[in-house]
């Protein structure tokens, strides 16, 4: 069983999501003409491919756990969208895959292997193509009064977790043949309820149910209660902002 096996049910609904505001934002800014071809390496449930399926000419999805797959399978078919998908991980990727014009990776940069994910990167993409990596966090100018709270009762739970986006992919690309040339941020409303953000909680690799095995029902405890608080109401208007940092060939 893969890090995200006991998540993939729940990751498409409780993880931050994408609006498809920012698909098609980023659709606008990158110039797609609606031919492009995509692989969305690490792809999940789909997520990513599916969200940019309208703004490109076919999508390609790249995941190595099979319940991920799965459910991304049945995404595709909810939605009457054609996604390939390709069982295994991105530097196992087959010579003869071919090239592509959009290469998105949301979250899941981490978990591949530097070198060999860079090769891939420079073989599958075009000359004039895009890398697009892409993530959603909680804003963090005080719109979200409970954010710190959250985090550090989940960071007690589990204090080797990994922070931050700088810190997972802060010179990712340095001395590689890409560099960033822009970010596109979108700011966005989102309900959400403490239930809500503990079953968020349980789609990451640091707090899954399979790291929390039976310490789960009193994470669970911790978390509401420390949430109550900032819910007098079991709805709050949360703000996001989803994030595409935008790579090129130098």
């Amino acid at each position: 069983m893969g890090r995200f096996a006991t998540t993939a049910g729940t990751y498409a609904r409780y993880r931050e999501p994408y609006p498809p505001e920012f698909f098609a934002l980023i659709a606008e800014r990158l110039g797609l003409g609606g031919s492009e071809a995509l692989i969305d390496l690490g792809t999940g449930p789909g997520v990513l491919a599916l969200g940019f399926a309208p703004h490109v000419g076919s999508i390609l999805g790249v995941d190595p756990e099979a319940a991920m797959l799965k459910e991304a399978r049945a995404a595709a078919a909810a939605a009457h969208v054609a996604l390939p998908l390709f069982h295994g991980r991105t530097e196992d990727l087959p010579a003869d895959i071919g090239t592509f014009d959009i290469v998105t990776i949301g979250r899941a940069l981490h978990w591949m292997d530097r070198p060999a994910t860079v090769a891939v990167l420079d073989r599958i993409l075009t000359r004039e193509g895009a890398i697009i990596v892409t993530g959603t966090h909680a804003a963090r100018d005080g719109e979200n009064p409970w954010h710190d709270t959250m985090e550090a009762v989940l960071r007690s739970w589990n204090p080797t977790a990994q922070r931050g986006w700088q810190h997972i992919y802060g010179g990712w690309f340095d001395e590689t043949p890409f560099a960033e040339t822009e970010t596109i941020t979108h700011r966005f409303e989102h309900p959400v309820t403490p239930e809500d953000l503990f079953n968020r909680a349980l789609t990451r690799s640091s707090t899954s149910a399979a790291v929390l095995g039976d310490r789960i029902e009193a994470c669970h405890a911790e978390l509401l209660a420390a949430l109550a608080p900032f819910f007098l109401e079991d709805v709050r208007t949360e703000m996001l902002v989803a994030k595409a940092n935008v790579i090129r060939r130098r």
